[in-house]
């Protein structure tokens, strides 16, 4: 069946577009078993929920790379049915990817809230038997030169504060094993840690983030709009095509 020189340019940069979406899909599978692999116990840090982070991630990898396998063949192959398919579906993830991304945009409103809550929450599982909200902590407290989630009197009413007397290490100024200890005790060791909280440091880097999501998952909807108008354009032109044979 041979198509017109038009649907022939349509039908090639169908079959780019969705080798681009094919290649992206794997990505976002690779990108999600390495998340999963090697930072599972670090993505503890604020809230369980953000465990399903990898796992959504290779889902949504496996549809686009599936996806793209139907644009690619039925652009190659000029089937039809294979074209209606990728049409149907890639409108399915646009109308999922445009929810997110309005979702993004309503909910950045309640991150603060919900960050501050979760910080102070993680705070009380400070111990041993959670290294991942150790390494976490340990990691902000450090790199940011902040001090528990309000300030460093927050660790005054958690399990670590109260058996310790004092804050985690990575809140002093120089880290040496054990100079957050005591602190309460002894007024001039307050002045080797840092006393602002991380919360207002993070704060605006989660919200910051939220909104890039949102605007991404927004632009790519768009972009696949393309996707699917040209879909449609070589669909119709073979379905032309069929009722002429």
């Amino acid at each position: 069946m041979a198509l017109d020189t038009g649907m022939k340019c349509i039908k090639y940069l169908l079959f780019i577009f969705n080798l681009l979406f094919v290649i992206s899909g794997c990505v976002l599978i690779i990108v999600g078993a390495v998340i999963e692999a090697n930072y599972r116990t670090y993505l503890d840090f604020i809230s369980s929920s953000y465990l399903s982070a990898p796992s959504i991630l290779i889902a949504v990898g496996v549809l686009i790379f599936v996806v793209g396998f139907f644009g690619c063949c039925g652009a190659v192959k000029e089937n039809h049915c294979m074209v209606v398919t990728f049409v149907v579906l890639l409108f399915m993830i646009f109308i999922v990817q445009l929810g997110v991304g309005i979702a993004s945009y309503i909910l950045s409103n309640d991150v603060e809230r919900f960050l501050h809550e979760n910080m102070l929450k993680s705070m009380r599982n400070y111990d041993r038997s959670r290294p991942g909200v150790i390494k976490t902590w340990d990691v902000i407290q450090h790199d940011h030169a902040c001090c528990g989630t309000n300030n460093y009197e927050d660790w005054t009413s958690t399990p670590y504060g109260e058996e310790y007397n004092g804050v985690p290490d990575a809140c002093c100024k120089e880290h040496v094993s054990g100079c957050g200890r005591n602190i309460f005790n002894f007024s001039q060791k307050l002045n080797d840690i840092n006393k602002e909280g991380c919360f207002d440091k993070l704060k605006g880097d989660v919200e910051e983030n939220v909104t890039i999501l949102g605007g991404i998952a927004i632009g790519i909807g768009f972009v696949q709009l393309i996707g699917i108008a040209f879909a449609c354009c070589l669909a119709k032109s073979l379905k032309r095509q069929y009722e002429t044979v």
